[in-house]
This record gives structure tokens, sequence and C-alpha cells, in this order.
């Protein structure tokens, strides 16, 4: 199983319509693909964790280059996993608002990684962050029990 982690930015004028097609599309080609992931856009930027068949994978991530959606994509982390992180998502996807401080202070990894002001080997603590954002909201447990204080 491969799990793949990338960033991208986009052209700014980007639209919500244009984001939907994106989500409706990602969802229904992943799904027959077998890949499995999850899909952030924060400030005018993509980043997406994938996993599937290496294969699959690398076809996917290749076609994702050549979108002109995409602009400037930088792999974050390729490796071999021995299950899949997100085997529930064929794509989640979160659009967080930055202005909250709470999301802010979640999903500030994700934004200076948009921004390329992580370096190349921080996508393993990026991954681990998500992998966390898919087990809360998979839980049974209240989330008020995530937060201290």
């Amino acid at each position: 199983m491969r799990q793949l982690l990338y960033v991208s930015n986009t052209a700014s004028d980007i639209s919500l319509s244009d984001l939907d097609d994106v989500l409706t599309a990602s969802r229904r080609n992943n799904a027959l693909m077998g890949i499995t992931g999850l899909l952030l856009f924060i400030d005018g930027g993509f980043l997406q964790i994938l996993e599937g068949e290496e294969r699959a994978v690398r076809e996917l991530y290749t076609r994702l280059g050549n979108d002109p959606r995409h602009s400037n994509p930088r792999l974050m982390l390729d490796r071999e996993v021995a299950v899949r992180a997100f085997p529930e998502w064929n794509m989640g996807f979160e659009r967080p608002c930055m202005d909250d401080p709470e999301t802010a202070g979640m999903f500030g990894v994700a934004r200076e990684a948009i921004h390329g002001r992580l370096s190349p080997g921080t996508g393993r603590i990026v991954a681990m962050m998500l992998q966390t954002f898919y087990a809360v909201q998979h839980s049974d447990l209240p989330v008020n029990l995530y937060y201290a204080g």
C-alpha cells in the first residue's frame, strides 16, 4: 500500500463551484481506483494525502501534476504503509476557516506546508496530524474530550 502526501497551489480565482467539481470527480474516480485519502484547501492551495495500490496512486499523482488547477506540486511524503489510514474516505475534504483560532491551530501546519514554509522532511508529521484528524472524526467519543481546558 502506497501513501503519498503533496501540496500544490491553485489559481487564485478558483471558485467554490470549481472546488465542488474537483471533489465530486475525485470521490468518483478514487472509488473506482481504490484510492482513499483527504484533501485540504487552505489559502488558495491544496494539501492532499492519497493511499492505495502503488500504480494507482502514482498514476493519480501524475495526472494531478498535469492538471491546470494545480501548480507547483511538491511531494512531502512517499512511503509504503501496511494499512490504510483513511479507509472510509474515498476523498475526505476540509476547507478550514483559518480566521477561527481553534481551526487555525489545528490546520496551521497544513497552511505552512502549502506555503512552502516546512522542510520536506516534515511530511511524516503532517501525515500524523491528518490521521489524528481522521481518528477524531470517526470516534464515538464526544469532541470536547479531545480538548484540554
